[in-house]
């Protein structure tokens, strides 16, 4: 998983003072850079972006517009919007992994970001537990426990034991708890 190297977002809000109290709260924790209008964003926006703060009403390209770009380019950043413009049913079809309504407190700010990167985290996980179980699946219908004497099997079934482990101590971070149990109970059903 990445959460082992220093996260970088992007803040893109064309108010000076927000994108800089922005990142005063973000600094301890991720590495923020800044864009003040959507074209600096998409030059900003390289492949080491890992979540993007977007404002919605910016002069020249909207933060709708700088959007669809991420979405366009199938970008690995999540996006957050952080805006003053109250939430309407035109979020649904947003690719958004929050929307925070301005003023927003350092408080919210920090567990949104945290959130999206635990799910980013989470889903990760999942993926790798799917890829295991399945070849474990495949090798315990082919093969009788006794014919099955390989350490590699070994490390295989250690990993999904490992895996489960991780995803749970994911979840137990979640400061969500409707998240929390709305995640639990997907992977529980399995």
């Amino acid at each position: 998983m990445d959460s082992e190297r220093e996260r970088t977002i992007l803040i893109v809000e064309d108010e000076q003072s927000l994108a800089a109290l922005h990142a005063h709260h973000l600094q301890d924790d991720y590495e923020a850079r800044v864009a003040f209008t959507g074209g600096e964003a998409l030059v900003e926006l390289t492949s080491d972006i890992d979540l993007v703060l977007l404002d919605r009403r910016m002069p020249g390209m909207s933060g709708d517009e700088l959007l669809d770009h991420i979405d366009d380019w199938e970008s690995d950043c999540q996006v957050i919007m952080v805006t003053a413009v109250d939430p309407d049913l035109d979020i649904i079809d947003m690719p958004l992994a929050g929307y925070l309504t301005k003023p927003v407190s350092k408080e919210e700010l920090l567990t949104a970001v945290e959130q999206a990167f635990l799910i980013d985290d989470y889903e990760e996980l999942v993926s790798e537990y799917y890829e295991t179980h399945k070849k474990y699946a495949t090798l315990t219908a082919e093969f009788s426990p006794t014919e099955i004497d390989d350490e590699r099997f070994d490390d295989l079934e250690g990993r999904i034991d490992e895996l489960e482990t991780e995803m749970n101590e994911i979840l137990e971070q979640f400061p969500d708890d409707d998240l929390r149990d709305a995640f639990r109970g997907i992977h529980e059903s399995e």
